[in-house]
């Protein structure tokens, strides 16, 4: 019964404290909603490649017309003519085109005899992607070309002369590019879902931060010595300050969650998992944050504490950037730290590929952090309330 009074004073009192709000709410659900509108509408735009055709062979015609015409509309990858090398630039360098690939005068003629001559790939310094999706359509035309060319040498080679129609046949004909997706089970991963998790969780360390942050302030104000001189036990209080910041981190991740999906459409995942997966997430980080502020002396060193570790983890944990954009060593090391498997089952729920059974390691890995480094962080701020 004291550990509840004790709860809800306390989380009284943070609420009508805002920058406890702020901490808890605010902060994450606008950086989610920053990150979210601007690596989503990123991701959503697609490449506009830019094509040139300075040869005008017949075999040249045909790369453009199956390039421009064999884009699925709306795809990811759309590609527009140029009329001329000198125009790719302008508009590449304009940002009109993202990249575009130049076919060379004598392209066709070298070709057909058998010589290679490279593709040219116009891009700024600045889109570098946009120039590797460039690079590779001319990649994947010039090995259709080769293509072409090692079946009449294998030909030649057998001793079976190809028939003038049929060399002339494989010369004209257009390169067959096929644009598509291969399904795996899963969806694209919401970005809006990935950042609130993300931010949440960057978030959450300092407001769990604040119950040892507390006792740290009520010891310098003397009103801890006032409190513990009650019949209460010194167990009850602070179990009654970490349930308060608990509850408040947790509602936390909830209105995020909440305004992430009804007012952008955000796809967590399975609701019963995702709740889940937050209440893991709450008592990972409460544990590991409570360690953190009970090595602090002051408030002063509290937060200076829970800011480098916070950004620290988060860094490692990739919680500034996609899955998809973390390198491999960042991945491993990722799995060091409870942020980084929280979200990993954030991601997993998201894009639909994932079960309560798929994300049990993950949910064990947060229970027992929690437990290790809560039960240390509580024994040390028990122990400074009784020193």
């Amino acid at each position: 019964m004291t550990t509840l009074l004790v709860a809800a004073t306390d989380l009284r009192r943070r609420i009508r404290n805002r920058s406890a709000l702020i901490t808890a709410f605010a902060a994450p659900l606008a950086l989610a909603v920053v990150f979210g509108v601007l690596v989503g509408g990123a991701g959503s735009g697609g490449f506009r490649i830019g094509i040139v055709d300075a040869d005008g062979s017949h075999m040249a015609r045909a790369m453009t017309a199956e390039l421009t015409h064999g884009a699925p509309a709306g795809g990811t990858v759309r590609f527009a003519v140029l009329p001329s090398p000198a125009e790719a630039r302008r508009r590449v360098d304009d940002g009109d085109v993202d990249a575009a690939v130049v076919i060379p005068a004598g392209f066709g003629a070298a070709a057909r005899a058998g010589h290679a001559r490279s593709m040219l790939v116009v891009q700024r310094a600045d889109r570098l992607v946009a120039g590797e999706v460039a690079r590779a359509v001319a990649t994947s035309v010039g090995d259709e070309i080769q293509r072409v060319a090692l079946a009449l040498r294998v030909l030649a080679a057998g001793g079976t002369a190809p028939s003038p129609a049929l060399v002339q046949a494989a010369r004209r004909q257009p390169v067959p590019i096929s644009f598509g997706r291969i399904p795996l089970g899963g969806r694209e991963l919401d970005a809006a879902a990935f950042y609130g998790a993300s931010m949440s969780i960057v978030f959450l360390f300092f407001t769990i931060s604040l119950a040892a942050r507390s006792v740290l302030a009520e010891r310098r104000d003397g009103t801890l010595a006032r409190i513990l001189a009650t019949p209460a036990h010194p167990a009850a209080v602070l179990a009654g300050k970490t349930l308060s910041v608990a509850v408040l981190g947790l509602a936390g991740l909830l209105t995020v969650w909440a305004v992430t999906a009804l007012a952008f459409g955000a796809r967590w995942g399975a609701p019963g998992a995702v709740a889940l997966v937050m209440a893991a997430t709450v008592f990972a980080v409460g544990g590991l944050s409570l360690l953190i502020a009970s090595l602090a002396r002051t408030e002063q060193q509290a937060d200076a504490y829970t800011a480098v570790v916070t950004f620290s983890l988060a860094l490692l944990g990739g919680n500034f950037v996609g899955p998809s954009q973390m390198p491999a060593l960042l991945r491993t090391l990722s799995l060091a730290t409870p942020n980084g498997w929280s979200l990993t089952a954030f991601t997993d729920l998201s894009a639909d590929a994932a079960g309560l059974g798929s994300i049990a390691t993950a949910l064990a890995v947060l229970l027992a952090c929690g437990l290790v480094t809560g039960g240390v962080g509580l024994t040390r701020v028990y122990r400074g309330m009784r020193a």
